[in-house]
């Protein structure tokens, strides 16, 4: 095994997405549909711009908008600014999923890094969100 920063995160990214993506399964859904979700709860979206925040193609975007609104999480509404394009809204039962699942998902995230203290939880937050802004072009 490999002791490489690199390689050590790459693999910790492995495992967190994992345990997510088995979560998040007993809810049936995915953690991409998770993701969108989340991002249209926040306010209503085009579709072009769901793509842009959760970096998937727009044919995987349409696939996870259709299950979505499917399970009546998600509602295509026109937009009022210019009625040829649609906005993704998220229904009431879409918002009451998604804070369920954010709550049980902090619990997770809890219990994936009960190793470390809480200062070394916090010493680790800070520093993966610098690498992160250091190397995401849209934390800029």
């Amino acid at each position: 095994m490999s002791t490489a920063t690199g390689y050590l995160l790459a693999r910790l990214g492995d495992f967190a997405r994992q345990r997510i993506e088995d979560e998040v399964g007993r809810w049936g859904m995915t953690g991409k549909e998770l993701r969108v979700l989340g991002y249209a709860r926040d306010a209503a979206r085009s579709q072009r711009d769901l793509t842009a925040l959760a970096r998937m193609d727009r044919t995987t975007m349409t696939e996870v908008i259709n299950t979505l609104e499917r399970l009546g999480y998600v509602r295509r509404v026109r937009n009022p600014a210019d009625r040829r394009k649609y906005l993704v809204t998220v229904t009431e039962d879409g918002a009451r999923v998604v804070e369920e699942m954010l709550a049980h998902l902090a619990q997770v995230e809890a219990d994936f890094l009960s190793p470390l203290t809480p200062i070394e939880r916090s010493l680790l937050n800070n520093m993966v969100a610098r690498l992160f802004a250091a190397h995401d072009p849209d934390c800029a």
